[in-house]
């Protein structure tokens, strides 16, 4: 198992905490996401992972709510990630390195958490050493001709540097979100 795997599990694992506790009532709260609810975000999710699994997996029908769906749908990209060898060809992209398509998921799994954390008004606790090997992966993803950032790119440009961020608000500033997202009032 490479480190990159093991940090994705990390991620996986605690987002995936974090949605089984989610009260029924936040479901149409809105979230950092323009646009999305967390049931949005949640769909986002399990869609995305769903269409990784089924590059090697049969195709799994989803449930009736998408927080039971999530642990299933990860994990089961954990293993398509697992069985797909040196590249994946994704769905929404074509063939990837798969190394590379961790990177960007232990990132991904890092800010959705903070997503769900600033619209649910939870504290978010993630674990120092993930943050610290999330943060270079975070800057390698937005970097400057970046597939994933500008023109057709899934990120928001980056919100200028800032020396007093925490490492997780660096992370979430380098996808373009505001450190400061408050839910409406």
């Amino acid at each position: 198992m490479t480190d990159l795997f093991r940090l994705d599990a990390t991620a996986l694992a605690l987002i995936g905490h974090d949605v089984a506790l989610i009260p029924d009532a936040a479901m149409a709260d809105p979230t950092p996401c323009e646009g999305w609810t967390v049931a949005d975000l949640l769909h986002h999710m399990n869609e995305r992972h769903e269409a990784l699994a089924r590059t090697v997996l049969p195709p799994l029908e989803p449930g009736e709510d998408p927080r039971d769906d999530f642990a299933r749908v990860a994990g089961r990209s954990l293993t398509a990630l697992d069985r797909t060898g040196a590249t994946v060809d994704l769905p929404w992209r074509g063939p990837a390195p798969t190394e590379w398509v961790l990177g960007v998921h232990v990132v991904d799994m890092l800010v959705h958490r903070w997503d769900l954390a600033r619209a649910l008004g939870t504290a978010l606790d993630t674990p120092a050493g993930l943050l610290r090997a999330a943060l270079p992966l975070a800057r390698a993803n937005t970097a400057p001709g970046s597939v994933l950032n500008g023109p057709g790119g899934v990120y928001l440009p980056p919100l200028p540097e800032d020396s007093g961020r925490s490492a997780i608000d660096t992370i979430v500033a380098l996808l373009g979100r505001d450190p400061r997202w408050t839910p409406p009032a």
